[in-house]
């Protein structure tokens, strides 16, 4: 069957250890699997954990909700091949990050903000969504998070809008196959369905080529967003944004031992790079001036980032730096970020826009 073919031999699904915090019984899906000619499609599911399957003639194909993820996916062609834009003008912006699997939150957050309507449809009008990283691991609901990802990604674009996925780290070593932090409702999954978690999300499968046709560092107006943050030896490397995500995409799946050849690559997915870099918020801290030349040097006036996990959406640095990873993963609570005309606010569950405190109020998270 299509659902047994070997991703890699280097991938393989670590073994299996039924925690008691997995969801009994187990619902997951769909996780859609092109054939070898990319010519017809197996959407497959985890039901009451049973496996079912249903056969989908085109990639235009929808797919009416069985279990997991609750809405009709529409899906679409992916687009052909081309540089990840990094740079975009918008009127107004609302920005989270570090969702961690907990797609309820996430879907209430996004309601209660005015960003989706109960249905779960986009009605944020030309409005611009950047989710910074980190859907992946931790909690039970991942593939739900994705799906709801991508079918706002193309009813935003039919509005003007845009849907910014950036990756961040957790997306990064799950590709590659390290699971420390996967939850293990996904190893139940990966045994039903009879192939390894990478695989969920490899070239094989509509989200995998989705996800690797996100970026990690995208500029709007004179805003730069990504997942953890830049040190200043970025400067050396001399690229552009958009070089910095072709670059990225290269790395993408492979182990982080097979990058000691590659400065680059080294680089961008070391501590320092846009995925791991927490400098901005914890020591040993960047200093000011040299916060100030990197803003110089990049050309903006504010970096937002999430990574860094605190009780809440803060400004830094005087408004210079907006921290974003607002403990969404705990399940109990999530602030969004909201630009527009100029101003910066932030809002929770209850909808209510308020100025950005500093971080003098802020409750550091463990990580």
């Amino acid at each position: 069957m299509l659902c047994t073919l070997l991703f890699s031999l280097a991938l393989t699904l670590a073994p299996l250890s039924i925690q008691a915090q997995t969801p009994t019984p187990v619902n997951d899906g769909p996780h859609v699997f092109f054939s070898s000619d990319s010519a017809q499609l197996q959407a497959s599911w985890v039901c009451n954990d049973q496996r079912q399957d249903q056969l989908l003639a085109t990639i235009s194909a929808s797919i009416a909700p069985l279990c997991g993820y609750p809405y009709t996916i529409q899906l679409r062609a992916q687009a052909a091949a081309a540089p990840v834009a990094a740079r975009f003008e918008a009127k107004k912006i609302a920005a989270f990050s570090d969702i961690h699997g907990q797609f309820d939150l996430m879907l209430n957050l996004l309601q209660a903000n005015q960003i989706i309507d109960a249905q779960g449809n986009w009605q944020y009008g030309s409005g611009h969504l950047v989710i910074a990283g980190d859907v992946f691991d931790r909690g039970p609901k991942v593939t739900e998070a994705l799906w709801l990802l991508y079918m706002l990604e193309a009813q935003a674009e039919a509005a003007g809008g845009k849907v910014h996925y950036l990756l961040g780290n957790h997306e990064a070593i799950s590709l590659a196959n390290d699971l420390r932090y996967l939850h293990p409702k996904y190893r139940v999954v990966a045994d039903k369905l009879n192939t390894t978690y990478p695989r969920l999300f490899s070239q094989e499968t509509v989200l995998g080529r989705w996800l690797r046709s996100k970026p990690v560092i995208i500029r709007i107006n004179d805003s730069l967003f990504m997942h953890g943050g830049l040190h200043p030896d970025y400067a050396q490397l001399k690229l552009s944004l958009a070089e910095v995500n072709a670059q990225f995409h290269a790395g993408l799946g492979l182990p982080k031992a097979s990058f000691k050849e590659n400065n680059v690559l080294s680089f961008l997915y070391g501590s320092t790079g846009p995925l791991w870099y927490r400098g901005y918020l914890k020591a040993p801290l960047l200093q000011s001036e040299a916060l100030d030349q990197l803003l110089q040097t990049l050309q903006v006036q504010t970096i937002v980032v999430g990574h860094t996990t605190m009780n809440g959406v803060y400004a830094h640095w005087q408004g210079r730096v907006y921290s974003i990873d607002s403990d969404i993963k705990s399940g109990q609570r999530g602030e969004m970020l909201f630009w527009e005309k100029g101003v910066w606010t932030k809002a929770g569950l209850d909808g209510k826009r308020v100025p950005v405190p500093s971080p003098e109020s802020a409750q550091s998270v463990t990580e």
